[in-house]
């Protein structure tokens, strides 16, 4: 019972800091798409992303830079897919 409690705390303080701290893709948009953008990371290679539900395709457009929050799962796939929770444009 003990061991679950600390899991459980320890999951949800790993989850919370995530959600305000630092980025988990950033880099060049490569393509836009209805609710999705392509992302050149300089770590993880190419990546859609499903935008957030208050975003929409027409935010972004080819050649910029973003930073994007996810939810943390990643499908395996080429190029990679991921959902991401925030997403915002670096100027």
């Amino acid at each position: 019972m003990k061991k679950s409690l600390i899991f459980l705390f320890l999951f949800i303080l790993l989850t919370a800091c995530n959600a305000k701290g630092e980025h988990d893709i950033k880099g060049k948009v490569m393509d836009v798409e209805n609710n999705s953008i392509l992302v050149e990371d300089e770590t993880l290679g190419l990546i859609w992303l499903s935008l957030p539900e208050e975003s929409t395709s027409k935010t972004f457009e080819k050649g910029q830079t973003v930073a994007a929050w996810t939810d943390g799962k990643i499908r395996e796939s080429y190029p990679l897919q991921g959902t991401a929770l925030s997403i915002e444009v670096i100027k």
